[in-house]
């Protein structure tokens, strides 16, 4: 995964993209579970996003105002199962003639249920399953 810092975000975008953390964040806090992971320990899995979104087990698209979203979703079993998602939006790079993947929210879940709340759109990638 190529990092950038040098993208620029245009305001309506950086606004949008705000209004949508909001929106999830709202959404995690309604769905979550009791003895699901805290939002107080998602930092510990941090190590963990690169490889969530360079292979994730399953990847979501889809357009929501105007703009592009995808959900990368893997599950891992380190010490713990828990699955992890990242959901951002794709914006245009003119310049680099390419998608930039901005994240909005990722969180870690012991729960599949939670998980499939925020696993929407058409699926683009899986991995196969012997």
């Amino acid at each position: 995964m190529q990092q950038r810092d040098d993208f620029y975000i245009p305001e309506e975008v950086a606004e949008w993209i705000g209004l949508k953390k909001s929106e999830y964040l709202s959404k995690l806090i309604q769905l979550q579970g009791p003895g699901d992971i805290g939002f107080e320990e998602f930092t510990r899995f941090d190590r963990f996003l690169a490889g969530t979104i360079e292979r994730p087990d399953r990847t979501y698209e889809r357009s929501e105002d105007d703009q592009t979203l995808r959900t990368y979703v893997r599950s891992y079993d380190q010490d713990e199962v828990f699955h992890q998602v990242v959901i951002g939006v794709l914006l245009e790079d003119k310049d680099q003639k390419a998608s930039v993947f901005v994240p909005v929210l990722s969180f870690v879940s012991r729960t599949p249920e939670l998980v499939r709340e925020f696993s929407v759109g058409t699926v683009i990638g899986a991995s196969v399953l012997n």
